[in-house]
C-alpha cells in the first residue's frame, strides 16, 4: 500500500512537472522565425527595410533577390525598387543551433507616381487638384473676380499658392504651407486649424482668422502694401520680415506675439488688440484702444521702437538696459540701450504724433554734409499720375529736388524738373497724414517714363527714404479711360440718399462711394472716393445739393493712378436716418445671431447693462461685417445669461434701439445650420459634355450654408446624396463605376453630376439632396430635383 502511495505521489509530481513546462513549450512554439512582411509594393526608386523576427541575436542572415534588375536587397535587408515588375526577395536564416530557414517576400514594383504642380483658375479645377494625391503644389492664378472655397480636408502634403489679385478665397483645409502672393485686398478668410500663412503680396491684403479657426503663424514678407490681420479666432504668432504697414484687429482678447526681424526696418504696426512685440529693427508701433496689456521688447542693437500709446494704460518697453514706460496719450522712441527720445503728447494739437508711423521725428531736411544714412525707411505710397509725373509721401520735408534719385532697371536716372508741395492743397487728402508727420509731394520729370520698374530714393540727414514703383503704358491708357468714364457717368449726376440733413456730408460721401464701387467693378477697374469731403454742400435750387469730391482711379496692375475732381448732386430727406431694432435670426446655447441692417452698427451685452455713453460703443460690429446671409453672430457667450443687442447708425449717435432680451439656456441647440439655395424643384439641367464613365449633367443652382454656435470644424461636412435607383450608390466617390454618378461639390452657381449613363434618349428627372452633417449626424437637409434631356447624339458618346 505504501509502495502504491509512493508511486501515486511520483506520478502526480511528474504530471505537475509536465503541466508546469507545457506553457513554456507552447510559448516557444509561437516564436516562429518570420519576416515582418510577406508582400511589398514599391514605386520605382523607393526603399523599404525587411526585418527578420524571432531568429535570435547570433543568427546569420543571407539576403538575395531572384531578379536584381527589378528589386535589389542589401546585407541589412533594405529592398530597393529598380524598375517595374515582380521579384522575390529571399532571406536564408541560420540560427545558432545550425538550423537553416528560408523566408521569402514577394515584391511588386510599380511606376513612380508623378508628383506634379498644378495651376488652377476655377473652383472645379481647384477641387479636382485637391483630390489628386500626386499633386504637391497648387497655384490659384486668375485675374477674374471669382470666389474660391477650399473644402475641408487634410492637404498637409500640399503647398497652396494664391496669385489672384481680384479673387476672394475662403479656406477650410489644412495645408503644408499657404502663400498669398496676390489677392483682392480684403478677402482671405481662414477657417482651418494649424496652418502657417505667408503674405508675400506686394499689394494690399487682409487675412481674417475666423472664430473657431487656429493659425500657427502668419509671416508678412511682401515688399510693400498694407496688410490687415483680423483675429477673431486664435493666432499663435506674427512674423514681419519686410518694412510694411501691418494692422492687427479683431475679437481676440489673447495677446498675439509679433516678431519683427531686422529686414523689417521701417515697418509700421497698428494694433487694437493686445500684442507682445519683439523688435530687432527700428519700427513704429501705434497701440489704440483695445490693445491694453500689450508688451514691447527690443531684441538687437539696431532695435528702436517708436510707441504711440492711445490705450488707457501705460505701455512698458523692455530693453537690455531696463524697462521704460510710455504713458497713455503720449509717443516715445525707445532704443535698445533704454534711451528715450522724442516724447510727445498725443492730445497736443500742435504735435505731429511723435512719428508713430515712420520711426520718429525727421531731420527737417538735408544736414548739409556727407552723412551716411543709418536708417532706411521703405516708402509704399508711390504712384504715377502721368507719363512724367508721380507722387511720394515721406516723413520729412524735401528741401532739395536734386537729392531725389529715381532710377530704372538699367540704372538710368530720371531727372526731376519740378517738385510741388501738396500739403497745403485743400483738395488733397493729406491732412490726416500730416498729423502723423507725413508730407506729400508731386514730382514732375524732365522726360516721360518708359514702361518698367523704378526705384525712388531720397536721403535726409541720417535717414534714407526708398521705395519702388511700376509704370506701364497700357495701364496708363486703362486708367485714363476709367477716369473718362467717371467724369461722364458719375459726376454731375443726381443721387437719392438718406441723410440727417444738408450738413451730413460723410453720409453722402459714403453712399456715393458705394455707388462708385459697384460701377467700377462692373467696368473692371478700381475707384474710391477720397475722404476729403467738403464741409458743406454747394446748395442748389430745386432741392438738390452738390458735393465736391475727389475720386482716385486705377485701371491696371501697375502703380498708375489718377485723381479726378468733380461734383455730385443729391436729393435727400431731412428726417433722421431710420434705425431698425435688431431682429434675432437664430440663437444657440452660446451665441446670438441678428440680421444686419445697412449703415448700422451692433453691440451685444448682458441685459442689465445700459448703453449710455460713447465709450460703451467700443468694439461694435458694423453691418458690412455681416456674413453671406446678412447676419452678425455674437459668439462665445455664457449659457444661462440674458443678453440684449443694441444698434445705432454708424455715423450719427441718433436713435438707439435694442433687441428683445435673449436668455441662452441648455434647452437651445449647440449649433444651427442654415442653408440658402436659389431654387429647389424641377431645375432645368443640361448635358454639357462627356467623361470616361458617362455624361456630365450640369444643374444651375446656387447653394450656401452657414453654421452658428459651438462646434468643431473638423466634424462638419456637406455631402450630396441620392436614393434615385436609376443612378446607383452616390456615396461612392468614383466617377467611373458602371451605372453610377458622382455629384461634385457645389460650385458658385451649379452642381455637376458626372457619370450619367444607362439612361435612354428623352426627358428624365433626377432627385438629389444636400446634407449638412456634424459628427456624421444630419443637422440639415435640402431636397432638389432636376429635369433634363438626353439626345441621340449624346447617347452615342456613352456607347463608343
Amino acid at each position: 500500500m505504501k509502495q502504491m502511495k509512493k508511486l501515486l505521489a511520483f506520478v502526480l509530481a511528474f504530471a505537475m512537472i509536465i503541466t508546469i513546462y507545457q506553457p513554456s513549450a507552447a510559448y516557444a512554439a509561437t516564436k516562429k522565425i518570420r519576416l515582418n512582411a510577406k508582400t511589398m509594393t514599391l514605386q520605382v526608386g523607393q526603399k523599404k527595410t525587411l526585418k527578420v523576427k524571432n531568429a535570435g541575436k547570433k543568427a546569420k542572415l543571407k539576403w538575395s533577390s531572384n531578379k536584381k534588375s527589378i528589386a535589389t536587397v542589401s546585407k541589412k535587408g533594405v529592398v530597393k525598387a529598380v524598375k517595374v515588375g515582380n521579384a522575390v526577395v529571399t532571406c536564408k536564416v541560420t540560427t545558432k543551433n545550425g538550423k537553416t530557414t528560408k523566408l521569402t517576400c514577394k515584391v511588386a514594383v510599380k511606376k513612380t507616381a508623378k508628383v506634379t504642380s498644378l495651376t488652377v483658375g476655377s473652383q472645379s479645377e481647384l477641387e479636382k487638384a485637391l483630390k489628386n494625391k500626386n499633386v504637391r503644389k497648387i497655384t490659384v492664378a486668375t485675374q477674374g473676380a471669382v470666389t474660391f472655397t477650399v473644402p475641408q480636408g487634410n492637404y498637409s502634403k500640399v503647398d497652396l499658392v494664391i496669385n489672384a489679385p481680384n479673387a476672394d478665397v475662403v479656406n477650410n483645409g489644412k495645408f503644408k504651407s499657404i502663400d498669398i502672393q496676390a489677392i483682392k485686398p480684403n478677402t482671405y478668410r481662414e477657417n482651418a486649424k494649424g496652418n502657417v500663412i505667408t503674405v508675400s503680396a506686394t499689394g494690399d491684403a487682409r487675412v481674417i482668422v475666423e472664430t473657431g479657426a487656429t493659425v500657427a503663424k502668419i509671416m508678412v514678407s511682401g515688399s510693400k502694401g498694407n496688410v490687415k490681420l483680423v483675429v477673431d479666432g486664435t493666432l499663435s504668432g506674427i512674423t514681419i520680415d519686410a518694412p510694411v504697414n501691418v494692422t492687427v484687429e479683431g475679437k481676440t482678447t489673447a495677446a498675439v506675439p509679433v516678431t519683427v526681424n531686422e529686414k523689417a526696418a521701417g515697418a509700421n504696426v497698428i494694433s487694437s488688440t493686445p500684442v507682445e512685440v519683439k523688435a530687432a529693427a527700428p519700427i513704429a508701433l501705434n497701440l489704440t484702444k483695445g490693445a491694453e496689456g500689450s508688451k514691447v521688447e527690443t531684441t538687437s542693437d539696431k532695435a528702436e521702437v517708436t510707441v504711440k500709446n492711445e490705450t488707457t494704460q501705460a505701455v512698458t518697453v523692455t530693453t537690455p538696459a531696463g524697462s521704460k514706460d510710455v504713458a497713455k496719450d503720449t509717443t516715445s522712441k525707445v532704443d535698445n540701450a533704454g534711451k528715450v527720445t522724442d516724447v510727445a503728447d498725443n492730445t497736443d494739437a500742435n504735435n505731429n504724433g511723435g512719428g508713430a508711423t515712420g520711426g520718429g521725428s525727421s531731420s527737417g531736411g538735408s544736414s548739409g554734409g556727407n552723412v551716411t544714412p543709418t536708417e532706411t525707411i521703405t516708402l509704399n505710397a508711390l504712384h504715377v499720375f502721368a507719363r512724367n509725373q508721380m507722387d511720394v509721401e515721406l516723413q520729412t520735408k524735401i528741401t532739395d529736388k536734386d537729392k531725389i534719385v529715381v532710377t530704372d532697371e538699367k540704372g538710368n536716372i530720371q531727372k526731376v524738373a519740378e517738385i510741388k508741395d501738396m500739403n497745403d492743397d485743400s483738395q488733397d487728402d493729406s491732412q490726416e497724414d500730416e498729423e502723423d508727420g507725413w508730407q506729400r509731394y508731386m514730382i514732375t520729370f524732365a522726360s516721360n517714363l518708359e514702361s518698367g520698374k523704378y526705384v525712388f530714393t531720397y536721403v535726409s540727414g541720417n535717414k534714407k527714404y526708398q521705395g519702388d514703383f511700376d509704370f506701364a503704358e497700357e495701364d496708363l491708357a486703362k486708367t485714363e479711360s476709367a477716369a473718362g468714364k467717371i467724369k461722364t457717368d458719375i459726376f454731375d449726376k443726381t443721387y437719392d440718399i438718406v441723410a440727417a440733413g444738408e450738413n451730413d456730408t460723410s453720409v453722402a460721401g459714403r453712399q456715393i462711394n458705394k455707388v462708385l464701387g459697384e460701377y467700377a467693378q462692373a467696368n473692371d477697374f478700381w475707384a474710391v472716393v477720397l475722404g476729403n469731403y467738403s464741409d458743406t454742400y454747394d446748395n442748389k435750387a430745386g432741392g438738390k445739393a452738390g458735393l465736391k469730391i475727389t475720386i482716385r482711379v486705377q485701371g491696371g496692375d501697375s502703380d498708375v493712378l489718377q485723381d479726378v475732381d468733380g461734383i455730385v448732386y443729391f436729393t435727400f430727406t431731412k428726417e433722421p436716418m431710420a434705425v431698425t431694432a435688431p431682429a434675432i435670426s437664430y440663437k444657440t446655447k452660446t451665441s446670438i445671431v441678428v440680421k444686419a441692417e445697412e449703415d448700422q452698427e451692433y453691440i451685444c451685452c448682458e441685459a442689465d447693462k445700459e448703453i449710455t455713453q460713447e465709450d460703451d460703443w467700443e468694439n461694435t460690429v458694423q453691418a458690412d461685417r455681416a456674413d453671406e446671409f446678412g447676419n452678425i453672430e455674437f459668439s462665445k457667450l455664457d449659457t444661462g445669461n440674458t443678453y440684449v443687442v443694441y444698434t445705432r447708425n454708424v455715423t450719427e449717435a441718433m436713435a438707439v434701439k435694442k433687441s428683445e432680451k435673449v436668455t441662452l439656456s441648455n434647452e437651445l441647440k449647440d449649433m444651427e445650420a442654415v442653408v440658402k439655395t436659389s431654387n429647389k424643384e424641377n431645375i432645368p439641367g443640361k448635358i454639357t459634355g462627356w467623361q470616361k464613365g458617362g455624361l456630365v449633367l450640369r444643374v444651375p443652382v446656387t447653394i450656401k450654408f452657414k453654421v452658428y454656435g459651438t462646434y468643431e470644424k473638423d466634424k462638419l461636412k456637406d455631402v450630396f446624396t441620392s436614393s434615385d435607383e436609376h443612378f446607383g450608390d452616390f456615396q461612392d466617390e468614383s466617377a467611373d463605376l458602371d451605372g453610377k454618378v458622382r455629384l461634385n461639390t457645389f460650385q458658385n452657381d451649379y452642381v455637376e453630376l458626372i457619370g450619367v449613363e444607362n439612361l435612354g434618349k428623352g426627358d428624365h428627372t433626377f432627385q438629389f439632396s444636400l446634407q449638412v452633417k456634424y459628427d456624421d449626424q444630419i443637422i440639415n437637409q435640402v431636397e432638389f430635383s432636376t429635369v433634363f434631356s438626353i439626345t441621340e447624339e449624346e447617347l452615342k458618346k456613352t456607347q463608343n
